[in-house]
């Protein structure tokens, strides 16, 4: 294996683990705000209940 073959091969190992890494970060984002709003609405209906209750 040449010197150009093993430096192609460690570049694409690095684009590659770049690429997952921004992947995770993406979802990872998009699943927080999923989780946040999800919080919200339980919160929302909780104080809902607690609203009625003391009524």
């Amino acid at each position: 294996m040449s010197d150009h073959d093993i430096q192609l091969l460690t570049l694409g190992a690095s684009a590659g683990m770049l690429f997952m890494l921004l992947v995770q970060i993406v979802f990872g984002v998009i699943d927080d705000r999923r989780d946040r709003k999800v919080a919200r609405a339980a919160q929302a209906q909780l104080d809902a209940a607690r609203e009625k209750a003391a009524a």
